[in-house]
């Protein structure tokens, strides 16, 4: 065994910085699905002690179900930026061990390939936020649909987002 420790540090060094990278994405999932979560949980507080009308009440339930669907995508968003982490501080330490043992082939490809997953996995977050982001952008546009002058502002008719009039309505003027 030949362990130059020097070779070592100057090539798992610089390494090092897509390991602080996963530990930011990371930290950046966690900060939306907590904010995702105290909002589900204020909503569902709100829906349980507030008197409300009809359509603020159908259009209630509708956010607490989409809220619902964002913590979920974000719990496997954070999931995705976990692993991936932990495979790329992985692919740190078979990087370590495949300069010091460079006749073991197999460290090499163990090491390439938990790189390679873990950067997928990034891109697998990344993706699961896109798609909690269009929950967001309906959520943004729906809420105003309680409150006539503001839907009127948007070109929406006041009511229920869950009303199937609604759809027919958006269908025709889509046509037109």
């Amino acid at each position: 065994m030949n362990l130059d420790l020097a070779n070592v540090l100057k090539v798992i060094g610089p390494a090092a910085s897509l390991i602080f990278a996963a530990w930011i994405f990371v930290g950046f999932l966690q900060t939306r699905y907590d904010a995702a979560v105290e909002r589900y949980r204020d909503i569902i507080e709100t829906y349980r002690t507030s008197d409300l009308s009809g359509s603020r009440k159908a259009n209630m339930i509708d956010q607490i179900v989409h809220y619902k669907r964002r913590c979920e995508l974000m719990s496997r968003a954070t999931g995705c930026g976990l692993v991936s982490a932990i495979l790329l501080i992985f692919t740190l330490i078979s990087g370590g061990i495949a300069l010091s043992f460079p006749e073991v082939e197999s460290l090499k490809f163990l090491s390439a390939g938990s790189a390679l997953l873990g950067l997928l996995l990034v891109i697998a977050g990344t993706i699961i936020v896109m798609f909690e982001g269009r929950i967001i952008y309906r959520q943004i546009h729906t809420e105003l649909l309680d409150l006539p002058d503001l839907a009127e502002s948007i070109g929406e008719e006041a009511g229920a987002v869950t009303d199937p009039k609604r759809h027919a309505h958006n269908t025709e003027r889509g046509r037109s």
